[in-house]
């Protein structure tokens, strides 16, 4: 099992982190297409409001990535913490 923090300082990039980039580069993309919807007056309101809209939903999940990744963190330090002091068990009941 390999230690997070130990994968970031060795350049990997996080797959969390890359999901989240990708929806943001997604997003983006959806704001340049309805530059040409733009172009149009009777559109535009309607475009407006979907770009907004997505932005908003973008926002959420990347919100929600951070929390559940802080989860996932959390549980194994609490893990990583278990087996250690499982593991000083079983040395000082080998002495």
């Amino acid at each position: 099992m390999t230690d997070q923090n130990q994968n970031d300082n060795k350049g990997g990039i996080n797959p969390a982190v890359a999901a989240v980039a990708g929806a943001v580069a997604g997003a983006a993309a959806v704001g340049i297409a309805g530059v040409a919807v733009l172009a149009n007056n009777k559109t535009r309101k309607q475009a407006e409001k979907a770009i907004d809209d997505a932005k908003d939903k973008v926002i959420e999940m990347k919100e929600s990535v951070e929390e559940k990744l802080e989860e996932g963190k959390e549980k194994v330090n609490t893990l990583v913490s278990a087996v250690k002091d499982a593991a000083q068990d079983v040395k000082k009941a080998v002495k």
